[in-house]
């Protein structure tokens, strides 16, 4: 028997052939030209973002408003992102302190009240002048000691002349803010104390 008596038949069987050697380069030759596959490991999860702290900072700053911080931050770092002024009383706070959530930290500014600032003989000369003659109600609720500002209680407070439970919560209020007294005159930063009343309180009181 002769395979492919035919030409036909012998064409046909050829072109077969040729039809899939052609096939069998173009896969070979996409194998070699497609890139491996990586596998890829997933994305990482954000790390969770550590607890912060909400603060408001007013007073003697350029940015004054509520700032957010880790907690463990201190007083001075809020101050300096609320950016002081060049007049800020920085003295008067306890830059070191731990802030507080929702704490709010004031400012104040030097020289706040001119003639607020005694020299020292004038200092010294009204401790050393006896109190003005009060009427009795009044010298009723004059304390029997000396009340220390940086250690007393609203009760303690509401015992000096002029003090009712408004202005001894506020001065507790912001003893806390600033860390503890320096000096007697910082009462004048609260509100409802002025040059007047701190003469009348400077007798009966001591940091």
């Amino acid at each position: 028997m002769v395979l492919w008596e035919h030409p036909a038949e012998r064409y046909l069987a050829l072109a077969c052939l040729a039809v899939i050697a052609v096939s069998l380069s173009a896969i070979a030759l996409k194998r070699w030209t497609e890139p491996p596959l990586l596998l890829q490991s997933p994305p990482n999860p954000p790390s969770p973002q550590p607890p912060r702290l909400k603060v408001h900072v007013k007073g003697a700053v350029r940015k004054p408003g509520v700032y957010a911080l880790p907690f463990g931050s201190r007083v001075e770092e809020a101050v300096r992102l609320a950016q002081a002024t060049s007049d800020a009383d920085l003295d008067a706070l306890n830059l070191a302190a731990f802030l507080e959530d929702g704490q709010e930290i004031l400012v104040p500014r030097r020289g706040r009240s001119a003639g607020v600032r005694l020299s020292p003989s004038s200092l010294d000369l009204s401790l050393s002048l006896p109190p003005s003659p009060r009427p009795q109600a009044e010298r009723a609720k004059t304390p029997a000691k000396i009340v220390h500002l940086n250690t007393a209680t609203e009760a303690d407070l509401m015992q000096l002349p002029g003090i009712g439970p408004v202005l001894a919560k506020r001065i507790v209020e912001y003893r806390r803010q600033i860390g503890g007294f320096k000096s007697v005159e910082q009462l004048l930063e609260v509100k409802g104390i002025g040059p007047k009343k701190l003469e009348r309180l400077r007798p009966y009181v001591r940091l």
